[in-house]
């Protein structure tokens, strides 16, 4: 009977090394908080990437019970993560309860949250250091957080779930887990600080086909518009291929809507609208609310437009 081993004196990183070079193994390793993301930073711009934890999903009823941020400074260039500058966690106990179906989410309860207040002069600190405000949804989270801080008024920022081509890349899919996941990462909690360090480390990661850092995309995006177009009169039996082209129906106006990213992607859309749903080559009438600079995200109701195109 051979001795037994001795784990103990053996480092868990070389033998995550050998399996992986196996080629029978992908090995995941567990993300920590770092004091810096090692990239070369010649032209910092500092970054604030935000995530937050809510009571529901709908922002007319829905409350702000957790706030994570952390400010990194990210070369303009190259989009190299280098130090981190700042950070900020904090929970704030809600109006209402929050139910056992949002704590099954994101963990947090009303214990946790009782007594407790956003410290805004902290959080506020970071923000007026930040050139750019960056979220995985920030359709999601800017709403939420313009409602509760006053210091987010003039502020800029970008998607990193809507604004980096992932599928095109070569990503198993969009949201934080998969993409930290085929990074080679996992992370524990899914809690606000937790996930924004997630995000970090992903965004320090060059993109798997294009090679470039997900930030040098995203300084290129933040100034774009955003355009929402909406398929006026759309032909009932074109439904199924609107949906499968990513548009969604606004049931209160009735209208298949869909959200263009800069100015070429609109007219992308416009094109495909023109050929492949009303079938000609004439203009259209479509609707249109274009949002930019700060208005990106805010979740304002902005007039709609009509043009021929």
């Amino acid at each position: 009977m051979t001795d037994p081993v001795d784990w103990s004196n053996i480092d868990p990183e070389t033998i995550a090394q050998w399996l992986e070079s196996t080629g029978q193994y992908k090995i995941l390793r567990r993300i920590a908080m770092r004091d810096t993301f090692g990239g070369l930073v010649e032209h910092p711009v500092p970054v604030l990437i935000v995530d937050t934890e809510t009571t529901g999903l709908e922002l007319n009823s829905a409350e702000l019970i957790e706030v994570g941020a952390l400010l990194i400074e990210v070369d303009r260039d190259t989009g190299a993560l280098g130090r981190l500058l700042g950070q900020y966690g904090g929970l704030e106990e809600p109006e209402q309860p929050i139910t056992e179906e949002s704590t099954a989410i994101h963990g947090i309860t009303n214990d946790m949250v009782k007594g407790q207040r956003f410290d805004d002069g902290a959080f506020a600190r970071l923000v007026k250091q930040a050139s750019l405000c960056v979220a995985h949804n920030a359709a999601f989270d800017k709403p939420f957080l313009m409602r509760r801080f006053d210091c987010l008024s003039d502020t800029v920022w970008a998607c990193t779930f809507k604004e980096l081509p992932w599928t095109q890349e070569g990503y198993s899919g969009r949201k934080l887990e998969y993409l930290l996941s085929d990074c080679g990462y996992f992370h524990g909690a899914h809690r606000a600080v937790e996930d924004c360090n997630a995000l970090a480390h992903v965004l320090a990661q060059p993109l798997k086909t294009s090679h470039r850092l997900p930030f040098q995309v995203l300084f290129e995006s933040a100034n774009e518009s955003i355009y929402q177009i909406a398929a006026l009169k759309a032909p009932f039996e074109k439904k199924d291929l609107l949906k499968n082209r990513g548009f969604r129906w606004n049931a209160e106006d009735r209208v298949w809507e869909y959200q263009a990213l800069g100015f070429a992607e609109g007219k992308e859309i416009i094109e495909w609208l023109r050929t492949q749903v009303y079938s000609t080559t004439q203009k259209i009438m479509l609707g249109f609310r274009i949002e930019s600079g700060t208005e990106r995200y805010s979740g304002n109701t902005l007039k709609q437009q009509f043009k021929e195109v």
